[in-house]
């Protein structure tokens, strides 16, 4: 399976995360894309968008309220 997107975009996502990877981390990791492209097809459908995301939602005060 191969990546939707193409090395010199992938490359531009990890610059634009701050990563600095070497061209062998790269070419390990943009196959990897695919699997990631697939997680976030399946995420993002019937009308949810990133803020749906669980890690968008999570608010520790909420989850330990009477703990602290």
């Amino acid at each position: 399976m191969k990546p939707n997107i193409s090395r010199e975009d992938f490359e531009a996502l990890v610059r634009r995360a701050g990563l600095t990877l070497s061209p062998a981390q790269i070419d390990g990791l943009h196959p990897a894309w695919a699997h990631v492209e697939q997680m976030l097809a399946r995420i993002r459908t019937h009308g949810r968008d990133r803020a749906a995301e669980p890690a968008h939602t999570f608010n520790p005060a909420e989850f330990f309220a009477g703990e602290i």
